[in-house]
């Protein structure tokens, strides 16, 4: 049985899954108004570990994954590109290109998208209104003169008492409640009351949804990941939710308040993983030091020498980047690569053991170096890649579409670079972006 810490409880916990094994996953997605950096891919590489080792325990996992496509740096990036006249239409464009190549990053590091529910804040929008009217008539939300409808902190801890439990339980002791905080983001003092639904201004341009109560305006960020909880796991608990260090609060912890009135609790288990750090120092882009994808592949790694080197450390610990590391860990896999067989179709029990002592992904890696026999039944959790892949011959329809696939991921027009791996696709053939280039395999 896996047993993984909880940030709520702040012990290590056994999962208890219902008698039909089915376990509710949800991580909170990127906010797509930037390109991904390796730091953010580190959450979902830890947590598609965490559904693998779910599976390789018997149960069967419905994963869900936001996309925030609508805050206040969304906004901001639209109208900066399009203008003030920018609308939704527009909004949905700028963010597109981010989130496809969210999509791209994500199958280069070893993630099959294919099992996951992406769900969009701005296909939900009628939705997440209902919610924040829903809080209303519970007497956990109201509207402000300035015509944003906030959440009511103190409403909550009357009813409650447990706001910021997730950060520790004597969190709120001293602290003043009852001032009000229009911005999505803020810092861990603060505990004004947040905004569920953002009056429109100017600076909106033309981005906004309207309601006959709420007025004219869009949703604050941390209603979003509520509201698809309840959407998707059709108003039930959440068995676990993941995401990084940095959610914790305010983003988790008002996640916990909005959606205790209508179901508690909210979520069983919280899994929190570390931030990632480079040379030693914070990732930033002032320190030009957040690296992408795209950065590591340039100087001849992979995605999946990333996952290999995450796999090295704790998910509870700060993990150091720096280019030697990834160089090792880039041999590491390349050992197991070349010791894979067909042979052992499942996990062993020492392996299995590993992972299920809290994510011991250190461990269950240097089993599968001591055991290397058993390769492909430690593949099915790893996700290294470590099968050989058979390089087949071409026609010349699909070697055209694998130069202007090469030719749009080098002008960084990675919509394309999608839309042509598709079109591949549909031919009857998969593309996998190597160290050395594009390779072609048959689906």
């Amino acid at each position: 049985m896996l047993k993984i810490y909880n940030t709520l409880t702040k012990k290590e916990e056994s999962l208890h899954l219902t008698k039909d094994k089915k376990v509710k996953v949800y991580s909170c997605g990127p906010t797509v108004y930037e390109f991904a950096h390796i730091g953010n891919l580190r959450s979902f590489i830890m947590a598609d570990i965490l559904v693998r080792t779910l599976k390789a325990n018997g149960s069967e996992v419905d994963w869900v994954i936001n996309l925030t496509d609508i805050d206040d740096k969304t906004i901001k990036g639209t109208v900066s590109e399009f203008g003030n006249d920018a609308g939704v239409s527009q909004l949905k464009t700028y963010t597109q290109r981010y989130a496809e190549k969210f999509f791209s990053d994500l199958r280069e590091v070893g993630i099959d998208t294919e099992q996951i529910r992406f769900i969009n804040v701005t296909d939900v929008i009628p939705q997440i209104q209902e919610f924040v009217v829903d809080l209303i008539e519970k007497g956990f939300a109201y509207k402000a003169d300035d015509g944003s409808t906030y959440f009511s902190i103190e409403k909550y801890q009357e009813k409650f008492g447990d706001y910021g439990s997730l950060v520790g339980e004597k969190f709120i002791e001293g602290k003043k409640v009852g001032a009000r905080i229009k911005n999505d983001e803020y810092d861990k003092d603060d505990l004004s009351d947040f905004a569920l639904w953002k009056a429109w201004d100017e600076a909106d341009g033309q981005i906004y949804w309207d309601h006959l109560l709420l007025g004219k305006g869009r949703p604050g960020w941390h209603i979003e990941c509520s509201a698809i909880n309840q959407i998707a796991f059709n108003n039930s608990t959440t068995d676990i939710h993941t995401g990084g260090v940095d959610l914790i609060f305010p983003h988790h912890t008002n996640e916990i308040a909005q959606s205790q009135p209508m179901y508690n609790p909210f979520a069983k288990t919280w899994v929190h993983f570390e931030h990632l750090q480079v040379d030693g120092k914070k990732m930033s882009k002032s320190l030009k030091n957040d690296y992408r994808l795209d950065d590591l592949v340039s100087k001849g790694f992979s995605g999946l020498d990333l996952r290999y080197f995450y796999l090295q450390s704790s998910y509870q610990q700060q993990t150091n980047f720096t280019w030697e590391a990834l160089e090792a860990s880039k041999a590491g896999r390349k050992k197991l690569q070349q010791a894979y067989t067909e042979s052992g179709a499942k996990p062993d029990k020492d392996f299995l053991k590993a992972l299920n002592d809290n994510l011991n992904t250190a461990e269950a890696l240097a089993v599968a170096h001591q055991n290397k026999q058993n390769l492909s039944g430690y593949e099915s959790v790893l996700g290294l890649g470590l099968e050989p892949q058979t390089v087949v011959e071409i026609s010349e329809e699909i070697q055209e579409l694998l130069n202007a696939r090469k030719s749009a991921r080098e002008n960084k027009n990675f919509t394309e670079s999608d839309r042509l791996r598709d079109e591949i696709a549909k031919l009857g053939y998969e593309v996998l972006d190597t160290a050395d280039g594009q390779k072609v395999i048959h689906k």
